[in-house]
């Protein structure tokens, strides 16, 4: 297991769970979801998605919590809610904004939040980022810095083959964008 990094998973869904499952095999991971049902049956090794067996859960090392001070202590936070779309096809983005406050009260100079939640081009560098830095009281690319992995499966599908889908990476400079890249590539083979 890398010791340099501490991953929290944010949002424990179709992407989350197995983002996490995905990432313990090589990091401490913290799975974080407000559902307390949900992690309560995580923790019994039960996913109400099918997706994984009580022998696959079981086996892992992954913390599960709804208590925000359990990822205090994590360097790397990768933000995985829902933006559901209305009728109109107008994105809800008010999960991803509230998310992104809570995450903010966790950040620490040098930390890195990943957006893997579906958004549309400019919302994390003009509406999340902003919300980081004024409840953070950080700077970004100076004291925290952000990156983007969008989702690459499909609800309902059968996720256990995550890492044998080409994951996009980027980051808010070259250096972290790098960094992200190496950290997706130490765990999906098909590459990034």
């Amino acid at each position: 297991m890398t010791e340099k990094y501490k991953i929290a998973i944010v949002g424990l869904g179709y992407v989350g769970l197995p983002l996490a499952i995905l990432f313990s095999r090589k990091y401490h991971v913290v799975g974080f979801d407000i559902d307390k049902n949900r992690i309560n049956q995580l923790k019994k090794g039960e996913d109400i998605n099918n997706e994984f067996s009580f022998s696959e859960l079981s086996s892992l090392s992954i913390i599960y919590t709804s208590d925000l001070n359990k990822i205090k202590s994590c360097n790397i936070f990768i933000i995985t809610v829902s933006t559901p779309v209305s009728r109109d096809n107008t994105p809800d983005l008010s999960v991803l904004f509230t998310t992104t406050r809570m995450i903010s009260s966790c950040l620490k100079k040098q930390d890195i939040v990943i957006y893997e939640s579906t958004v549309y081009p400019g919302v994390t560098e003009e509406e999340c980022v902003p919300i980081l830095e004024e409840n953070s009281k950080l700077i970004y690319n100076k004291d925290f810095f952000c990156g983007y992995s969008p989702e690459r499966i499909s609800p309902g599908r059968n996720q256990k083959n995550i890492s044998e889908i080409v994951k996009l990476t980027s980051g808010s400079n070259a250096k972290v964008a790098t960094l992200i890249d190496k950290l997706y590539q130490s765990v999906v083979k098909a590459g990034t």
